[in-house]
C-alpha cells in the first residue's frame, strides 16, 4: 500500500521551519505544542526516517527533513490552489503569515479575528512573502502579512496597514568581527533583507562573502546561531537564543511591512482586518 502524507501533517512540518520551532508554531498554528509534535511524528514514522532534532532549546531539521520541506511546501501550495478553484468552504476567512510576524504577530492577530468574526472559521497559512502575495492575488489566501519592500523616503507605506520597520545586523552570541569580508548569511531569494545587508556593506564599501543562504527564518536563525555569518532581520520582537544584535556595521535600511488583503474580500472585512492589523503593528512597535 503507497504511503500517504497527510495534509494536516505538512502544515505543521511547514510551521515548525518557519517559526524556528514546536513552541513557536503550535502558538501560531493554534494548536497544542504536543499536537504539533504527534504530526510531525506521523510523518515520521510514515517515511520511516527522523526530519527533526531537536538540540538544547533550538531544533534542526535533518537532510531529509530538509527535503520534504520543499515537497511539503508544493504539496500545500497545489492543494491550496485546487481548494480555491474548486470553491472554497463559505464562512472562512483564510489568513497568511511570513515567517517574519508567524511568531509575534500572527497569533495575537487571528485571536482578534475570531473575537471580531466570531461567525467565520480563521485558516492559517505560513510561507514566503513573494508566494503569499501571489496566492492573495489568485484568491487562494483572504489576507497576509508580508514584507513588502524596502523602504524609501521618496516612497511612504501603502496603506495605514503598512509600516515601516527598522531593521538590524544579527549575529551569535559570541559573534567577534575580524573585519572584511564581512561572511553573511541570507535567504536564497530576493527580498528586501537580502538586498539590504548587500546593498549596505557595498555602500560603505565593505567586502563581503555569501557564508550560507536558507530558504526560511529557521535556517538562517540555525546558520547565524552556528557562527558562520551575519545577517539582516526586521527588528521585531526580542531576538532568539543566543542571538544578539551587532552593533559595528553599517545600519541597515528599513523595510516596509504590511497586510495584503484580496479584492475578493467583503469591503467590511477588509477594513475590519486592516485596522485590527494596524493598531496591532503599531503596538508592538510602541511597545
Amino acid at each position: 500500500m503507497p504511503t500517504t502524507l497527510d495534509i494536516v501533517a505538512l502544515r505543521s512540518l511547514v510551521a515548525v521551519a518557519t517559526c524556528g520551532g514546536f513552541h513557536r508554531a503550535a502558538r501560531a498554528l493554534h494548536l497544542t505544542q504536543s499536537a504539533v509534535s504527534r504530526h510531525v511524528q506521523r510523518l515520521e514514522d510514515a517515511l520511516g526516517v527522523e526530519l527533526v532534532v531537536r538540540e538544547g532549546r533550538g531544533i534542526r531539521f535533518t537532510p531529509a527533513g530538509e527535503r520534504l520541506l520543499g515537497h511539503a511546501r508544493s504539496i500545500l501550495d497545489a492543494h491550496d490552489d485546487a481548494v480555491t478553484d474548486l470553491g472554497g468552504p463559505a464562512g472562512e476567512l483564510t489568513v497568511g503569515a511570513m515567517d517574519h510576524a508567524a511568531d509575534l504577530l500572527l497569533p495575537e492577530l487571528v485571536d482578534r479575528l475570531r473575537e471580531r468574526f466570531t461567525a467565520q472559521r480563521i485558516q492559517v497559512r505560513l510561507g514566503r512573502s513573494a508566494r503569499l502575495r501571489e496566492s492573495v492575488d489568485h484568491g487562494s489566501v483572504d489576507v497576509a502579512l508580508v514584507l513588502e519592500r524596502r523602504a524609501r523616503d521618496d516612497l511612504p507605506a501603502k496603506s495605514p496597514a503598512s509600516q515601516v520597520i527598522p531593521t538590524r545586523w544579527v549575529g551569535s552570541s559570541t559573534w567577534q568581527s575580524a573585519g572584511a569580508p564581512v561572511p553573511l548569511v541570507l535567504f536564497d531569494h530576493h527580498c528586501g533583507l537580502r538586498s539590504g545587508a548587500v546593498d549596505t556593506l557595498a555602500a560603505a564599501r565593505i567586502g563581503y562573502t555569501v557564508a550560507a543562504e536558507a530558504p526560511d527564518l529557521a535556517g538562517i536563525h540555525a546558520a547565524v546561531r552556528a557562527g558562520l555569518g551575519v545577517t539582516v532581520l526586521p527588528e521585531l520582537g526580542r531576538l532568539r537564543h543566543r542571538l544578539r544584535t551587532i552593533d559595528e556595521l553599517p545600519a541597515p535600511p528599513p523595510v516596509v511591512v504590511g497586510i495584503r488583503i484580496g479584492g475578493h474580500v467583503e469591503p467590511e472585512v477588509a477594513d475590519a482586518v486592516a485596522t485590527l492589523f494596524g493598531d496591532l503593528l503599531q503596538e508592538h512597535l510602541n511597545a
